[in-house]
């Protein structure tokens, strides 16, 4: 059969998602070309794993980060021939290294790579038309949009002339910044999350000695890893009624039966989808407002080395996490004057430059020019009322009318909203192999039936 004759499948997103689903497919075998998009320098890391710093480590032990979500020792089998022949599943390896093996995977997926954008997706004589940043157009059968997570959303008014000056950085997850930091500067972070950690590791690195203050709207700072034992109960047990509030009380009967905290998140770990997923549409937008923020303290623990990092610094007094809504970023005599408020009123801040490191925006609708914002614009997809786009279980999604036509898709974090836990390798790793799987077996058909049809008297 000449390419031309196979079903194509494009996978808009060359970092982990796109990777592990073209991975996935070509270990199956699939009858189909297999194109993947993205404008990066380069392809299967993503923003996530493109980092080169050493002090940026996975949050994730390296027992848990295996690419194949039945082969759970994938991962470490790599890395003792790649990079640590001692390496131990409880140990944490540098992002860059897991970008590594993901680069080594799509070495063996071998897809066809245009280093371009999308910028719309439409439906032409039944099949979908994409048409490329670099003018080119494709006709897919078959397309996955896994663009893993959008930078931040913007945060309060912010004066334009602070970017202008580029005292205001918009996104942590931009390397263009830190250069442009004085090793002295006065420097405010919004957010005290992981991304918080990765920009003031990065700014130490790069030799900058001055005060931080991190601001969040509750101030609370990332938990670490250690070891814990398996908990021995149900965590939330069957019969339990689907309301955040009864959840809540389950998790804390847990605790005060001795389970230690840690082994009863990772306990419901498996199982948080489908509980999610059995909470109303109240329900789910009740734990979003009082419980989401306590539940990603608790979830997105960080590797050791970097909660010692984060303590060294707060009784060094050199980093400060405090409660604080930011509403306003002005210029005032050469600086940035932070307007905030918390439970007690307003106050300020003064700094040489403010870094918003708050957590990716999956208000698709509000991102203009990008390829989410254009595909609502047109129908071809909805979101949820919690944001994130409305998919089927097998991250087929809906169009504005509710229907689904079964041949655009969605992986990893553009799940957001339908799933409660689709950020990450463990997540993403399941989602992909499942993907690939149904692709498969839909493309093995397909060719199926045109060799069938060519079969017949004309």
């Amino acid at each position: 059969m000449s390419p031309s004759d196979r079903p194509l499948i494009v996978i808009i997103g060359g970092g982990a998602s796109g990777t592990l689903l073209a991975w996935n497919l070509r270990r199956m075998h699939v009858q189909a070309r297999i194109i993947v998009i993205d404008p990066a320098e380069r392809p299967a890391v993503g923003l996530a794993y493109s980092t080169l710093s050493p002090c940026h480590f996975l949050n994730v032990p390296a027992g848990g980060m295996s690419a194949d979500p039945d082969d759970p020792e994938h991962f470490l089998r790599w890395l003792r021939v790649h990079h640590d022949a001692e390496v131990t599943p409880g140990q944490f390896m540098p992002r860059a290294v897991f970008g590594q093996y993901l680069s080594s995977l799509w070495a063996e997926g071998r897809p066809e790579w245009r280093q371009t954008s999308v910028l719309s997706c439409h439906r032409v004589a039944g099949r979908l038309e994409l048409a490329l940043g670099d003018g080119e157009r494709l006709q897919a059968d078959q397309v996955v949009l896994a663009t893993g997570n959008f930078g931040p959303a913007p945060v309060a008014k912010v004066d334009p002339d602070l970017v202008l000056r580029r005292q205001y950085h918009p996104s942590g997850w931009d390397n263009g910044f830190y250069d442009r930091i004085a090793p002295d500067a006065a420097v405010v972070l919004i957010g005290t999350g992981l991304t918080s950690l990765d920009v003031l590791m990065r700014l130490r690195e790069n030799g900058h000695r001055g005060r931080v203050v991190a601001l969040s709207r509750h101030g609370w700072c990332p938990e670490r890893h250690a070891p814990s034992a398996p908990a021995k109960t149900a965590i939330i047990p069957a019969g339990t009624p689907a309301t955040a509030r009864a959840y809540f009380r389950a998790f804390r009967a847990s605790l005060a039966k001795g389970s230690g905290w840690r082994s009863v998140v990772d306990a419901l770990r498996p199982r948080i989808n489908p509980l999610w997923q059995a909470l109303d549409l109240a329900e789910k937008q009740r734990f979003r407002r009082h419980l989401q923020r306590r539940w990603d303290i608790v979830r997105h623990r960080v590797a050791p080395d970097v909660a010692d990092f984060m303590r060294a610094e707060l009784e060094n007094g050199t980093l400060d996490c405090r409660r604080g809504q930011v509403t306003h970023l002005a210029l005032e005599a050469g600086r940035v004057l932070i307007r905030a408020r918390d439970r007690t009123g307003l106050f300020t801040l003064s700094a040489d430059h403010v870094v918003n490191c708050t957590g990716p925006s999956r208000a698709y609708r509000q991102m203009a020019d990008t390829l989410p914002h254009e595909l609502l614009e047109a129908g071809m997809v909805r979101e949820t009322a919690l944001g994130g786009l409305h998919c089927r279980e097998d991250g087929a999604l809906t169009d504005a009318a509710g229907r689904c036509s079964g041949d655009l898709f969605a992986l990893g974090p553009m799940r957001w909203g339908t799933l409660f836990e689709t950020t990450a390798i463990p997540e993403i790793r399941r989602q992909a192999a499942d993907l690939a799987a149904l692709l498969t077996e839909r493309c093995g058909r397909n060719v199926k039936e045109a060799s069938w049809e060519t079969m017949l008297p004309g």
